[in-house]
């Protein structure tokens, strides 16, 4: 009788995987602290027919996840976020990939390792259905370099109490790749943090401030070729051109008496003649992986796809979030 227990819960259990696949996938194992977390889920349906998350209560079903730390303990939510799938219809045999921002829903400020893995359920289904487990580790990094500055007051108003922000520079390790990344903050909220560009030998970032506070960087690429990249007060970013050396060398020049800032130097690098633009091809936008194993789906699933660039594969460059509070 038990090892017929044992068989039966096989089956059981091999019929429950065979009725919906979930899988999860991130873009990587490390993260800088208050970076932004894709997970991509892929879901197959097995079950033979189709399964519609639609407000009936017959046709109710949920997706949640489970985001644990170190020492097993459950992450806190943001609030009262929760994630929606109602829309989403999933044909027989159809697979299916969305993508959520998972800091959106669970706070990761806390630098550690997390262990993550989703459940999906439906009232046509008997069972509920997990995936498997990813992990992931959120770091602070190495700051490289940091400066703080006041924001110009245009408002006129007198005695109003100036602003501030800091800039500085972080380098992160991420599997064989060691990057810099950008934060803009105040003391009570992070404005940006963004992943601006790989660490090249020993060579140095080149970082100035100008006279109305907006931040200009030279980063180096190769021994011949310099990124430029100039930043707003709330990271907003300004300008992202190539320089190669030619007659003279790219760099940053400050004007001690005026304080504005200009790039001098050098000539406009060549993408694909003097330089490789930093894994172009990888770049994915949210509705194109949504729609990468269909050519049109029949409902927009819920959360919606996300319409910036998504960092879910080895190289892609993710943009800057939105302001945070710490």
């Amino acid at each position: 009788m038990k090892i017929g227990a044992v068989l039966l819960s096989l089956f059981a259990s091999t019929v429950v995987f065979a009725q919906v696949g979930l899988e999860a996938s991130l873009n990587r194992d490390v993260y800088m602290q208050y970076e932004r977390i894709y997970v991509c889920l892929t879901m197959r349906n097995n079950s033979g027919r189709p399964l519609l998350f639609g407000k009936d209560p017959a046709l109710q079903g949920f997706l949640m996840f489970d985001v644990r730390d170190e020492r097993n303990r459950p992450m806190p939510k943001r609030g009262n976020e929760e994630i929606s799938v109602t829309g989403l219809l999933l044909q027989p045999g159809e697979v299916r990939k969305m993508i959520f921002r998972l800091d959106n829903y669970y706070d990761f400020t806390r630098c550690g390792r997390y262990r993550v893995h989703a459940y999906i359920s439906h009232n046509l289904l008997k069972n509920e259905f997990r995936s498997n487990d990813v992990t992931l580790s959120v770091e602070r990094g190495i700051t490289e370099w940091s400066h703080t500055v006041g924001l110009p007051d245009l408002s006129g108003k007198k005695n109003a109490v100036q602003e501030e922000r800091t800039y500085s520079i972080r380098k992160l390790k991420t599997g064989n790749e060691l990057a810099y990344y950008l934060f803009v903050e105040s003391e009570k909220k992070i404005y940006c943090v963004a992943r601006i560009g790989r660490v090249f030998g020993i060579e140095k970032v080149q970082a100035e401030v100008d006279n109305f506070s907006r931040l200009h960087l030279l980063l180096p690429l190769s021994s011949r070729v310099f990124n430029y990249q100039a930043f707003g007060v709330n990271g907003e970013r300004l300008e992202n051109t190539y320089w190669r050396i030619s007659d003279s060398i790219p760099g940053l020049f400050r004007d001690a008496k005026s304080g504005r800032v200009r790039r001098v130097g050098g000539a406009k690098a060549r993408p694909g003649l003097d330089f490789q633009l930093p894994a172009p091809a990888g770049y994915k936008t949210g509705s194109q992986l949504l729609n990468e194993n269909e050519k049109s789906l029949r409902s927009k699933p819920t959360p919606r796809p996300y319409s910036g660039i998504v960092d879910l594969g080895q190289g892609v460059m993710a943009d800057a979030p939105g302001s945070r509070d710490k």
